[in-house]
């Protein structure tokens, strides 16, 4: 007689950071100001500031996890482990000059409709 147990089933989810409200595209290099930014995006994740001006990096992170293990009671052994992690994450920085006008744009977006766990 063979007796199998799920011994464990775990879902995790961890977010940090808000997705970002508007498109990148909106912000035009030397035109744009800091007041469009802020308007457009809301306040940054993190404001830095350099030497040759400030900087507004607005960071986004979905990290969705789950496993599902199957394992025999008697001699621990892992029958069967199932497990998904899917991300979502967005990171754009601007860059400003003394006078707040927008000098550089550089966006790492890599966000999608994440599916159930």
């Amino acid at each position: 007689m063979a007796a199998v147990v799920v011994n464990g089933c775990t879902i995790g989810r961890y977010y940090n950071g808000a997705p970002l409200r508007a498109e990148p595209a909106a912000i035009v290099e030397g035109q744009s100001t800091r007041g469009d930014v802020l308007r457009q995006f809301g306040p940054p994740t993190q404001i830095m500031h350099q030497t040759d001006g400030d900087a507004f990096v607005y960071t986004y992170q979905q990290y969705n996890y789950s496993s599902f293990r199957v394992q025999d009671p008697v001699l621990g052994y892992t029958w069967f482990t199932n497990s998904r992690q899917l991300e979502n994450r967005d990171r754009l920085l601007v860059l400003f000059d003394f006078t707040g006008v927008v000098r550089s744009v550089a966006i790492d977006h890599h966000v999608a409709d994440m599916p159930p766990l």
